[in-house]
């Protein structure tokens, strides 16, 4: 086994604690390279919105993070921002294995659909799909704004405004 395949076997995965904020923090700030999507991120868990924030940890080291929180607009949707891993445990499958974990429990507490702005060729293997997000009515649709379905059915027919929580209220 190489070690990039030891170390995504030894990953582990839970939903983060107040404890990891400083850690998550500084796994984001090292995955973009900017402070923005930590300051988002500790914005959202600091308030009042709902959220699923999942962590990844290689022993009781914090190497990964997503975050999903509620939208405003169809019947319990989420959005998934920010994604992000440890540079240094990029490319192991770690913030795919994040991705799905994450979706597994949007979907078994009865979240309905997850919108996302990001790369198709990525999130399109979870089943996001940019079509599924047309009805939004957002500054920044296009092929990268997609959306995904838990529930079979549940943005068919929707159109309307998308809300995302936080200061900027964009996908971004």
């Amino acid at each position: 086994m190489t070690g990039g395949r030891m170390t995504a076997a030894r990953t582990r995965f839970r939903e983060s604690e107040a404890g990891d904020r400083a850690a998550i923090r500084r796994v984001e700030e090292l995955a973009f390279g900017r402070p923005g999507e930590a300051d988002l991120s500790e914005q959202l868990l600091a308030s009042p919105a709902e959220t699923l924030s999942l962590v990844a940890l290689l022993g009781e080291r914090v190497i990964g993070h997503v975050l999903l929180s509620r939208l405003e607009g169809p019947d319990q949707a989420l959005a998934l921002r920010p994604l992000a891993v440890d540079p240094k445990f990029q490319e192991m499958q770690i913030g795919t294995r994040l991705v799905g974990e994450a979706l597994e429990l949007a979907r078994g507490r009865g979240w309905r659909s997850v919108f996302v702005h990001g790369h198709p060729d990525y999130y399109c293997r979870f089943g996001f799909r940019s079509r599924l997000a047309e009805g939004a009515e957002i500054d920044r649709q296009g092929p990268r704004f997609l959306a995904l379905e838990l529930v079979a059915g549940a943005l068919a027919g929707w159109h309307g405004e998308l809300d995302y929580p936080g200061p900027s209220g964009s996908p971004r």
